[in-house]
């Protein structure tokens, strides 16, 4: 009868779990880790959903010390910029995304949040060409189709504002005249 030597067994085990951990476990990290970084993402979104801006900063920041190739990708470069402009940091927030603009010019999101803190500011001209950019680049974006119905009501209104400040001027011009008239004989024009 041999001798039972337990110390021999228990190096036989632990150099069987030693191999299954090594195959095993990078497999389970390629597999489980984009869900971590899922959660994270979710719960930086859902804290700027909520306006929690300095929670929002916080966790951004301390994955991107942990991931550095993380801080140039486009959403978590997007998520920085709103959670700037949600702390009162509209000029960093601005250059983030025209420079998200620049590098990625395909992608609607950066122009429709640019478009927005520019009109914020009262910058029409060139949040209207932001928001064109958006929509020309995903032409059902619904966001930014509404963003752009509210920035021309934004401008009509301050064209209104400005007209009814000219009506008691006695320099306005009289209205035009209409382009064509109408007439009951048979030799009638119609607009064009």
């Amino acid at each position: 009868m041999t001798p039972f030597h337990p110390h021999t067994q228990s190096i036989c085990n632990f150099k069987v779990l030693q191999r299954l951990f090594i195959r095993v476990f990078p497999v389970w990290l390629c597999l489980f880790s984009p869900f971590v970084l899922a959660d994270t993402t979710a719960d930086i979104e859902s804290l700027i959903q909520n306006k929690q801006w300095a929670q929002a900063q916080r966790l951004l920041q301390t994955e991107l010390d942990r991931k550095a190739a993380s801080a140039q990708s486009p959403q978590w470069r997007l998520m920085s910029s709103q959670v700037m402009a949600g702390m009162g940091q509209t000029q960093d927030a601005i250059k983030t995304l025209q420079a998200l603009t620049q590098e990625f010019p395909e992608l609607p999101e950066p122009y429709n949040n640019l478009g927005v803190l520019l009109a914020a500011q009262g910058n029409y001209p060139a949040a209207n060409e932001a928001l064109l950019l958006a929509i020309q680049a995903r032409p059902n974006y619904k966001v930014a189709l509404q963003n752009l119905g509210d920035l021309y009501a934004a401008m009509a209104e301050q064209a209104y504002a400005k007209a009814r400040s000219l009506a008691d001027d006695k320099s306005v011009l009289p209205p035009p005249k209409p382009a064509a008239s109408v007439t009951t004989t048979t030799n009638t024009r119609t607009l064009r």
